[in-house]
């Protein structure tokens, strides 16, 4: 009986490793709801015959060309009342409730994609991914099962052509690859302070004047654009051209968002027409991004949207709502008749009333108005849906108030942020935004109930171009951040793996060199910040990427493309007496692409207490402050607000306003077997740990831009563990304390952790 039990679970087990090894091999993004392996592959032959109904012909032409052009093959697309079982590649419409539901399937003999509306497409875009990226190879596809369908309507990125303008041809890139991973909102921010982007027949100074405010910054006849990195990009798109982005974006299954900004961010529209902005009826002369809120302005406005429905035949108008500068509103003769006359309280119902003016207009022409989170003030319009960029917190009001809202919040949306540390990445706003802090988000918020959760349509990657000059550098700063966007807003949230991603996600470099597309290059895994009680630093520098060269040193001066190179892997090995400043200069085959990375190798030493084990309780000792005081050393006085002992972080407690909560834990981590361990935390942004009173992990540290660990050897017994952090709703499900066995498992908190 034994033996059979035994040989029971062996298979068990063998079946889950084939399950597991089988799905590992197959890096889609985003992650299919259903994947399942199968038995050998398919193999693509050279005059393949894709066969389409009437339906599905346009995605059959679609990927006729793809592997024509990416693979130099001679497909033929053939239209079938019902397509033989026998065609090498069958794209099959069905009808469904769910319009972008697909399932694939393929074997040896076929391939099979089934599905409605924009189903057939993202099948295809799943076949793709599975297409080996090496055009001398024979074209192989292994076979599997998949069904598929995504869990949010809106999937979407920005692209900001205001402060850069970007070619058509440049658009259709980002609209193609936005496509290949299933992203499906276009947001095209067309006009702003730097640039009014398109044609306006009614007013053909918009474009005139206002798509070439660079060429007049030169001749001091517009204000200095000196929140660029260079003098601009001038330029806009003719009617012709939208129409024609618009039916490519349509091919691809992906909606264009049109933005045109107002009340405030525009200043090119205002030097076109300067009767738009805001006057001063003190007579100042200062700078006016604020159009008056007057019958002209919003004559005006409808006018340009009434051009602007015209071209774009989608549902939603974005009309933009940030960062209005309404305080102009109070020295403006207009809007202070507008407040006595419509009895408004203040600016902000000022704005309010501004936008529902325009959402009045936008209504009667069947389009619904989309706005940034600052259209909440002075009152909502009543169909109104929100991007809350701020953060969340205008995304959960708008949804608790049955308003739609598509989460698009600082910082994990915004890739205008530098990818890694600021000062090895090209110049951005705001602290760095890694692809790990993107995919961790979640748009629906825990605050949200079930039914308020439903508002929320999905989410969205915005990028903002002031220092975003021509495309390669944008293709560098969306990608690979916009694939954690495509798998958080398609996949289900129980298929979320971090871990998972970040195989997939290298694997994807292929394809990017396939279309010549400049993404960011992956990280080095390991080049962490090092606390050490070892005598020597050891480290392989390893990389995913075929073709990949490292210049690397140990001196804390950061190579070039002068330094010697070599191939990986390499490997560390040199002698440790105090410290070392490790830099690496990554670069790979695609346009010269290269990334620099530091991290600083610290040793120390670390000894036992002389506290007895037997002594010693199990979890830590915490105590709790509930203060204002934001620096930790001044509450050496102050009594805590709550003491106790856990095993575990300590959970946000309620404050009021101005207050936050400071965490002490105090007590020991017990070793039951001499080894080299590594101690780590998994907070987002880390908490202060001391081992021995020494610092093995610092404060404030974001893990994903400057990862830090512990690696010891630490012999049989107790050693004195203290730290603090503050407790907000940021760490309150993050571990605090991670301890492993350096190279195997993480141990249980509950074994080591004593007081």
């Amino acid at each position: 009986m034994k033996k059979t039990l035994s040989l029971k679970y062996i298979l068990l087990f063998a079946s889950l490793f084939l399950s597991v090894t089988t799905r590992a091999q197959f890096h889609i993004i985003p992650q299919p709801v259903s994947l399942k392996g199968g038995k050998g592959s398919f193999l693509l032959s050279k005059n393949a015959v894709i066969g389409v109904n009437k339906e599905t012909e346009p995605v059959g032409k679609y990927l006729q060309d793809y592997l024509n052009q990416n693979y130099g093959l001679q497909t033929t697309v053939k239209v079938f009342e019902k397509i033989p079982v026998k065609t090498a590649i069958r794209l099959n419409n069905v009808w469904s409730n769910a319009e972008s539901t697909y399932t694939m399937n393929v074997s040896p003999a076929s391939v099979s994609i089934s599905g409605s509306g924009a189903g057939v497409f993202y099948g295809v875009q799943t076949l793709i991914q599975l297409l080996p990226t090496d055009k001398a190879t024979a074209i192989k596809v292994a076979a599997c099962t998949v069904a598929d369908q995504p869990r949010f309507g809106w999937r979407g990125l920005s692209l900001d052509v205001s402060r850069h303008f970007f070619t058509v041809d440049e658009v259709k890139k980002y609209i193609d690859v936005m496509a290949h991973y299933k992203l499906n909102t276009f947001h095209w921010h067309l006009t702003d302070d730097e640039g009014w982007r398109i044609q306006i027949d009614k007013y053909p100074r918009l474009t005139e004047v206002g798509s070439k405010i660079s060429y007049y910054a030169k001749r001091s006849e517009f204000r200095k654009l000196d929140n660029l990195i260079d003098d601009g990009r001038d330029g806009f798109y003719t009617k012709d051209e939208i129409r024609d982005v618009i039916k490519y974006a349509q091919d691809r299954f992906v909606t264009i968002l049109p933005e045109i900004e107002m009340p405030g961010h525009s200043e090119a529209a205002i030097f076109a027409y300067p009767q738009l902005g805001c006057q001063d009826s003190t007579g100042a002369k200062h700078r006016v991004r604020m159009l008056d809120p007057s019958e002209f302005t919003f004559k005006f406005m409808e006018d340009v949207l009434t051009e602007v429905i015209g071209l774009f035949p989608n549902q939603y108008v974005h009309i933009g709502g940030d960062e209005a500068e309404m305080v102009d509103w109070l020295k403006s003769p207009t809007a202070v008749a507008l407040m006595k006359r419509e009895h408004l309280k203040s600016e902000k119902e000022v704005q309010s009333y501004f936008i529902k003016r325009i959402e009045k207009f936008l209504l009667s022409k069947n389009k619904r108005l989309v706005g940034w989170d600052e259209i909440l003030q002075g009152g909502l319009a009543e169909s109104a849906t929100v991007m809350s960029w701020q953060g969340e917190a205008g995304g959960i009001a708008a949804a608790k108030m049955r308003h739609h809202v598509v989460m698009t919040p600082l910082p994990y949306m915004y890739f205008d942020a530098p990818q890694a540390n600021e000062d090895l990445e090209p110049i951005g706003w705001n602290p760095p935004v890694t692809w790990q802090m993107v995919y961790n988000y979640e748009p629906q918020s825990k605050e949200l109930t079930n039914a308020e959760a439903e508002y929320i349509l999905g989410a969205q990657g915005n990028i903002w171009n002031e220092k975003v000059p021509n495309a390669q550098h944008l293709q560098y700063m969306v990608y690979p951040r916009a694939l954690a966007v495509a798998e958080l807003t398609w996949s289900p949230k129980n298929e979320k793996n971090l871990d998972r991603f970040g195989w997939k996600m290298k694997n994807q470099y292929g394809l990017f060199k396939l279309w010549n597309f400049n993404a960011r290059l992956p990280d080095i895994d390991g080049v962490d910040n090092i606390i050490t009680n070892k005598n020597r630093f050891k480290l392989t520098l390893n990389y995913p990427l075929t073709g990949a060269k490292v210049r690397y040193a140990l001196n804390g001066k950061m190579p070039d493309v002068n330094s010697a190179a070599v191939a990986f892997p390499v490997n560390i090995d040199v002698p440790l007496k105090d410290s070392i400043g490790l830099r690496t200069f990554t670069t790979w085959t695609l346009n010269d692409q290269h990334i620099r990375q530091m991290a600083n190798i610290k040793r120390i030493t670390i000894k036992a207490s002389r506290e007895k084990a037997a002594n010693l309780k199990p979890g830590m000792f915490y105590e709790v402050f509930k203060t204002k005081e934001h620096d930790i050393d001044k509450l050496e006085n102050e009594r805590p607000a709550e003491t106790g002992e856990t095993n575990l972080i300590v959970p946000v407690r309620s404050l009021g306003e101005g207050f936050i909560n400071w965490v002490k834990i105090k007590g020991f981590i017990k070793i039951t077997k001499e080894a080299d361990y590594e101690l780590t935390s998994g907070f987002e942004v880390s908490p202060a740990l001391f081992l021995d009173d020494e610092p093995v992990i610092k404060m404030g540290l974001n893990t994903y831009v400057e990862p830090q660990k512990a690696l010891l050897h630490l012999k049989k017994g107790v050693y004195a563990l203290s730290g603090h952090y503050i407790a907000d709703k940021a760490n309150e499900n993050q571990t605090l304390i991670a301890l492993k066995i350096a190279g195997g498992e993480k141990l249980y908190p509950k074994f080591y952790l004593v007081h």
